[in-house]
């Protein structure tokens, strides 16, 4: 008997240990970005977006790869939206009198299938989300597309995500019909090298 209650409350420890936050697996809701930025970046870099990144909550500075231009960054988009980490990386780059420009690739594998281009399109249209980021082509043929951050005022008094987040996209592509497309859609989590040099930025950001 005594045995059995010991592996019992083992086996609970365990389970509360894994709430409280092993590194692995994540909430969906609580994704691993790759956000790509313009310009070179170096130590400086690094420390300024890590510092900015400490301040969101839920967010931790992954890694950064000065080589390709990226910082990778994991939060809960739940607590923190995408467009909050974004902002917050550009506010880094204004500290050292730089513009980071930073970006998300947006990936819709079925968009080149026929019938789905147009649909897809319209969606990228939409007026609200033009007013927090704009989506441009990356590669149409293998349905990747470069998605740009308008700057964000984020309201202090509010708690919870402000601006662009995940599922303005996905959701309207890849919910079931007729809630959405049904389509296959996700955010780039991994440098792909295979990626082409991403357009450059919208010559004006237009306040949201």
């Amino acid at each position: 008997m005594r045995i059995w209650c010991i592996a019992i409350i083992a086996a609970s420890l365990a389970l509360l240990l894994a709430a409280q936050g092993g590194d692995e697996p994540y909430a969906p809701h609580t994704p691993t970005l790759i956000f790509y930025l313009s310009g070179n970046l170096g130590p400086d870099d690094q420390t300024a977006i890590s510092t900015q990144i400490a301040k969101l909550p839920s967010a931790v500075f992954v890694k950064m790869n000065s080589t390709r231009g990226y910082v990778r960054v994991r939060f809960d988009s739940h607590i923190v939206s995408y467009h909050q980490v974004a902002q917050a990386i550009a506010d880094a780059g204004t500290s050292l009198h730089k513009r980071y420009d930073p970006y998300l690739v947006f990936i819709v594998p079925d968009y080149a299938k026929a019938g789905n281009a147009a649909k897809v399109d319209a969606i990228f249209a939409g007026r609200r989300l033009n007013q927090r980021v704009h989506v441009r082509p990356l590669d149409k043929s293998k349905g990747e597309f470069v998605i740009h951050f308008l700057p964000l005022q984020a309201d202090a008094g509010v708690t919870g995500p402000q601006g662009f987040n995940g599922g303005h996209l996905h959701h309207p592509i890849s919910d079931p019909p007729p809630r959405g497309l049904g389509l296959p859609s996700g955010y780039a989590a991994d440098d792909d090298p295979s990626f082409p040099a991403p357009p450059g930025p919208p010559a004006t950001h237009p306040s949201p």
